[in-house]
């Protein structure tokens, strides 16, 4: 008998991180050793030294944690992660994007304590070490009674993670109430275009615009110095607005491409199974980048082999049930069901 057996349970127990009905026992324990590593991640801000904490000092305790675990459960090497620095990014790119970590010259430090209430949940961040009581993914919350609490305001959660606070359709509506067309002869070779219809899997964009008239976007220029247009075909003509870069730079433009695809009825839903105490999430276009990294702070990958995995997801139901309603709020749908 592994003499560490009783280890994972007591994560488990004291954490709130339970087996799912029909997740097998190394799954469940993968899942425990990711979100150990994320609370180490997270302590290692307090650590004693005679120099500021950086985040080489966070990522070294991901990487000793997880080579760690690794040598207490070697029945566990086929399903936690080949190489440490793919966790180590990804646990420290979510705790940077979503605010749990402030990065300052030469050090972080942990964010000021902001508690949130929403849907039986306390979404929080910046709390102590010893006030963590339930952990989703490498997110930490509570449970709150609702009757007792005060009134939930939906736009301050959304303000907590840096969400969205319009609807997608509302933001089609208010950037084609914006544009200001021109006519444009033609764009350098390489110029792409939103694919507007299914199959996603072969790629968001194409090489052909869609010449019916409706309003879409095209990007062109060098990967990574790309610029951005609504565009048209009228009789035969493109016409284009500009869209501002601060409205697409960082992949922001993914707010731009599902709000289009929304507003056309084209947006994939998300699918979600429930197991119990689990959800697996099966995400069919990427949302931006906000709403991707809250997901991810509050679950799981569904395989830790490779990291990021950003399409294929686990977290726990309470989490997922508030989730789904911040995100549907933003116009984004769910579909339950296997998959």
């Amino acid at each position: 008998m592994n003499k560490y057996s009783g280890l994972l349970s007591t994560v488990s127990h004291r954490y709130n991180i339970l087996k799912g009905k029909q997740e097998t026992e190394n799954e469940w324990k993968t899942r425990l050793i990711y979100s150990i590593c994320g609370m180490m991640a997270y302590a290692s801000l307090w650590d004693d030294s005679e120099e500021p904490v950086s985040i080489v000092h966070l990522k070294r305790r991901i990487h000793s944690m997880l080579a760690n675990y690794k040598s207490m459960y070697p029945e566990l090497s086929e399903s936690l992660p080949y190489a440490s620095n793919e966790l180590e990014d990804e646990i420290a790119n979510q705790f940077l994007s979503m605010g749990v970590v402030y990065h300052r010259p030469n050090r972080i430090a942990p964010s000021v304590k902001h508690e949130e209430p929403f849907d039986g949940i306390l979404f929080q961040r910046g709390i102590p070490l010893d006030s963590i009581s339930c952990v989703s993914g490498i997110g930490f919350y509570s449970k709150y009674d609702e009757a007792t609490s005060p009134r939930v305001n939906l736009s301050r959660i959304k303000t907590m993670f840096g969400l969205e606070q319009e609807n997608l359709q509302a933001i089609w509506h208010t950037i084609l109430s914006s544009a200001s067309w021109e006519s444009r002869p033609s764009f350098e070779y390489g110029t792409e275009y939103l694919r507007l219809k299914p199959p996603y899997s072969e790629g968001y964009w194409i090489n052909k615009p869609d010449m019916t008239g409706t309003v879409s976007i095209l990007r062109t220029g060098m990967t990574g110095l790309q610029l951005y247009y609504l565009y048209r075909y009228i009789d035969a003509m493109i016409e284009v607005s500009p869209l501002p870069q601060w409205q697409v730079e960082s992949r922001n433009y993914r707010t731009l491409s599902c709000a289009c695809l929304s507003a056309y009825g084209t947006l994939p839903p998300i699918r979600y199974s429930e197991d119990e105490s689990l959800v697996h999430i099966r995400i069919n276009y990427l949302l931006p980048p906000r709403e991707l990294e809250f997901l991810k702070l509050y679950s799981w990958p569904e395989k830790c082999t490779s990291l990021p995995h950003d399409f294929r997801r686990k977290l726990s139901t309470e989490v997922f049930t508030s989730i789904k309603k911040i995100l549907s709020d933003e116009g984004y749908q769910f579909e339950g069901g296997q998959f």
